[in-house]
């Protein structure tokens, strides 16, 4: 059983070429609004993160391939230039929001972990329908949707659709 576990992650995790994005790429949209309370003080919004791309990473605490990601983005946001946002959106019931500075600590990620709104939960906010565990969605600097992917991938597949994103604004 463990063996075919691994075959599973191994294939998943094929590298794609350095200058290809991986599928899922979307037509850029207007500007999506939205907002994710992180603690008393901090707000991850749409106002917050304008002006940087950002990756909302979609997740659950449980689930390892939402680990694994979470995992790879935080190495590619750490070392990334230009400097961008990333923060993981927590789809579970909120009574679990206690736990999050907890997750984060033991993931050691160097960015926001928030959890998802009722009308997220549902499918009915600002990012629609999130049908599966992990799903990246990458905002350009202007904060429109320009790619989504569900499932695991590698950092340099992250990397690049972050590059990409990155040198996007005004129409472009």
């Amino acid at each position: 059983m463990f063996a075919s576990w691994w075959a599973v992650v191994g294939a998943a995790c094929a590298v794609a070429p350095p200058t290809q994005l991986p599928e899922g790429r979307v037509q850029a949209s207007r500007p999506v609004e939205f907002s994710f309370p992180a603690n008393q003080d901090e707000v991850v919004s749409s106002e917050t993160t304008r002006g940087r791309a950002t990756v909302l990473a979609f997740v659950t605490t449980y689930d390892v391939a939402s680990q694994l990601v979470l995992l790879r983005l935080g190495e590619v946001i750490a070392r990334f230039v230009p400097r961008a946002n990333a923060a993981a959106i927590v789809i579970e019931p909120p009574l679990y929001a206690e736990l999050l500075p907890a997750y984060r600590e033991s993931l050691a990620l160097p960015f926001p972990v928030v959890m998802a709104d009722f009308a997220t939960q549902q499918g009915h906010g600002a990012f629609g329908q999130i049908a599966s565990v992990p799903t990246l969605v990458v905002l350009d600097r202007d904060g429109r949707e320009v790619w989504r992917h569900q499932g695991p991938l590698t950092a340099e597949e992250i990397e690049n659709v972050l590059r990409h994103a990155s040198r996007r604004s005004g129409g472009s």
